[in-house]
């Protein structure tokens, strides 16, 4: 028998400071999505199972190894978000409301296959779904959203790939154009692409394995797949990415792992996460309200992994919410001190204190691993001419305030 028991194995326990950089991801990202214009919206963990082998294809990855069934039940544990969201819109019938939406969402994901090095069983996506218009301009702002959410909670080194499927009809040309090109080299590719060719070309594209970047690598892959009204609508898109500032690597084998994708897809990668490299991606799936029985609209999004970017934030967070500690001496001020605390809380400033018998040093040791800012010593001498020691953590220095001020001297120097 165990003597404790321990996580389910593909799982995190977020726990300061960890816990904190996520809460801290979830805040900027949730800022930037309500200054952009979205509306969160929080959905069940819980679909028929049928909503995903529908939008993102029988033969994806997603449905042939990843789902994450409950036995003897068609549902799942959602793998992902855009599926979940377009039933929603369906099925509330949003589109009755107004023509143009944008949503946001925060939450888990989850995976059946055998948990690897950075892909989890149970992960974070922080995902947007944006219906009801094919503009160039949105598809930029899409791109650009995700890369403030990503630059503004410290990921750096972040690459942006881009590339284009085109329409169904673009889709259905391209895929039997790898047909054709791919048979012949079937033999060099390895064994689950060999499988892939006439299920799924597209795959082929993607794969790591070497043997097959060095067929795909052969294969003359060009904008020449598109339609004339997908390629003039690509092309607004790179001119509007380099009108914005936003780099960006034009990658003809991008193709993304799921069925619903058309027109504009993106993902970021960073050669720091190994080979799977990506910590966030997205684009266009103007038929997937259609295929999954709405009306015809056109929709875009993007999903980004939150463990996947934290592995990439350099910056470790304090290990306490806590902007403020007080501190106190002598033991018989305590009474003295938890009242200045309570002041403090009561003024919404994050405050803590030691509620252990400590000598004042060990109260200071324990104000800097909590990483706050301040720290105010409640002093017996000081105390006598109603002031209090503030220390500032950062810089090591620290002045008398007086008693009726600190409020709101910590409210001015706090960010």
């Amino acid at each position: 028998m165990k003597k404790y028991y321990e996580k389910v194995k593909g799982t995190l326990d977020f726990y300061p400071p960890r816990s904190i950089l996520f809460k801290n991801v979830a805040d900027k990202a949730g800022k930037l999505f309500k200054t952009f214009g979205y509306e969160e919206i929080i959905l069940p963990v819980l679909e028929e199972t049928g909503v995903f082998i529908k939008s993102v294809g029988q033969t994806s990855d997603i449905v042939r190894k990843q789902i994450f069934k409950i036995e003897s039940k068609n549902i799942i544990l959602r793998p992902e978000g855009t599926a979940q969201v377009v039933r929603f819109y369906i099925e509330k019938a949003i589109y009755r409301q107004r023509d143009f939406h944008k949503f946001f969402y925060i939450g888990p994901m989850f995976r059946g296959e055998r948990p690897q090095k950075g892909r989890l069983r149970q992960f974070h996506h922080i995902g947007c779904e944006v219906f009801g218009s094919q503009s160039p301009y949105l598809d930029m702002e899409v791109i650009k959203l995700a890369m403030l959410i990503l630059e503004s909670c410290g990921v750096e080194k972040i690459t942006l790939k881009l590339n284009s499927l085109g329409c169904e009809k673009d889709k259905k040309n391209f895929k039997n154009f790898l047909i054709r090109e791919l048979e012949g080299s079937k033999e060099k590719l390895c064994l689950v692409c060999k499988g892939r060719v006439l299920t799924n070309p597209l795959r082929v594209l993607d794969c790591k394995h070497q043997s097959c970047k060095r067929v795909v690598s052969g294969l003359n892959l060009t904008k020449n797949n598109l339609c004339d009204s997908c390629r003039a609508h690509f092309e607004k898109v790179l001119s509007l990415l380099k009108k914005f500032n936003i780099p960006y690597d034009y990658d003809p084998t991008l193709v993304r792992g799921l069925d619903y994708y058309s027109n504009t897809v993106f993902e970021f990668v960073s050669s720091e996460l190994g080979a799977k490299d990506a910590c966030g991606a997205g684009g266009r799936y103007n038929d997937l309200v259609k295929n999954l029985g709405g009306p015809e609209i056109p929709a875009i999004g993007f999903a980004l992994g939150v463990e996947r970017m934290m592995l990439l934030i350099k910056e470790a967070p304090q290990v306490s919410t806590a902007k403020v500690f007080v501190a106190y001496t002598p033991r018989d001020i305590y009474p003295q001190a938890y009242k200045v605390l309570n002041s403090l809380r009561e003024n919404g400033i994050p405050s803590d204190i030691s509620y252990n018998d400590r000598p004042l040093k060990r109260q200071l040791r324990l104000a800097q691993k909590l990483g706050v800012d301040f720290t105010v010593i409640v002093g017996e001498e000081e105390l006598k001419d109603g002031c209090l020691i503030l220390r500032n953590m950062r810089e090591s220095t620290q002045n008398k305030v007086k008693l009726d001020d600190l409020v709101a001297v910590l409210k001015e120097n706090l960010c």
